[in-house]
């Protein structure tokens, strides 16, 4: 379906954190964004010094992780233990091995009720690309 509405997108720089040990934190620059052309998902570049690391995950998962501990597995996201403050943890996984990073609850909330704004709950439906995703899996199943 093409939607003549254009796709909106949110996306908001923040400066988290990589924990190290209970006692030592790095900074870490990261962007989020919110694109509407992937109506569920959101993308979380991390700008370390050896390069720019992605994640995707769903947009329902982060906000959720605000309120209580989500996800299993590659990502998981809590809300920190109240004595740490306005803090939100998020935890990845991957075959390298596992972060964990801090971020501000206020700014991960301004920028989740961003993505809500720009597309409501429910309404995500109206912005897949049918006719491209379709597309894009005939044109990989072509070698087959």
């Amino acid at each position: 379906m093409n939607n003549p509405t254009p796709a909106p997108v949110v996306t908001r720089d923040l400066q988290m954190q990589v924990v190290l040990d209970d006692d030592n934190r790095v900074s870490l620059p990261a962007t989020l964004t919110y694109d509407a052309h992937d109506p569920y998902a959101v993308n979380a570049v991390f700008r370390t010094g050896d390069g720019d690391i992605s994640w995707v995950f769903a947009r329902e998962l982060l906000r959720d992780g605000l309120r209580e501990a989500v996800g299993e597995g590659d990502i998981v996201i809590r809300p920190a233990h109240p004595s740490r403050g306005s803090l939100v943890i998020i935890t990845l996984t991957s075959p390298s091995g596992t972060a964990r990073i801090e971020g501000d609850r206020h700014q991960l909330q301004e920028f989740v009720a961003d993505a809500f704004d720009a597309v409501p709950a429910g309404e995500e439906w109206q912005y897949l690309e049918v006719d491209r995703v379709i597309n894009e899996l005939l044109t990989q199943g072509e070698g087959y």
